[in-house]
């Protein structure tokens, strides 16, 4: 009676053990234009969505997360909203005095960044996500992958 008891114990660890490693199934998405037209920001976002999922399906993250192809099979749905980019000016005044006589310096820069938007859900919990950065596109697909991914984790329901 021990031993078979014993045994169904191990067996029920193993299931357990073999259920939680399942990787979290991801369908991510951008939404399309109604009218089936094609503009520049859509296909901006087609592109880093790609980039994103290329990413997502990578050895990183294949024992965590697997890419699936429908919303129906997915435990976390992730839209990517938007892509673009955000230009911060900044200016310096300073007056310093050099050997008796005042001398002005003025100073500006701007500091452009990418930004890569996102709403995700998982059961009933949605949030928003943004990803923002000095990068090229494809890195900054590689850093939401990473954002999403710890979002995903700490989020995911599983069935």
């Amino acid at each position: 009676m021990k031993a078979a008891l014993l045994s169904i114990a191990l067996i029920a660890a193993a299931i357990s053990t073999t259920a939680a490693a399942e990787p979290i199934k991801v369908f991510v998405f951008t939404n399309e234009v109604p009218s089936g037209s094609v503009d520049e920001q859509l296909q901006a976002r087609r592109e880093s969505l790609q980039d994103l999922a290329k990413a997502l399906a990578g050895p990183k993250y294949r024992s965590t997360l697997s890419v699936v192809k429908s919303r129906d099979e997915a435990d976390v749905i992730v839209e990517l909203v938007s892509r673009g980019e955000t230009t911060k000016s900044g200016s310096s005044n300073s007056t310093h005095a050099a050997g008796g006589a005042a001398s002005s310096e003025s100073r500006s820069s701007s500091v452009t960044k990418q930004f890569l938007k996102f709403r995700m859900s998982a059961g009933q919990h949605t949030d928003n996500l943004t990803t923002e950065d000095q990068l090229r596109w494809p890195d900054m697909a590689e850093r939401a992958a990473d954002d999403l991914a710890r979002w995903i984790v700490a989020n995911a329901v599983r069935p």
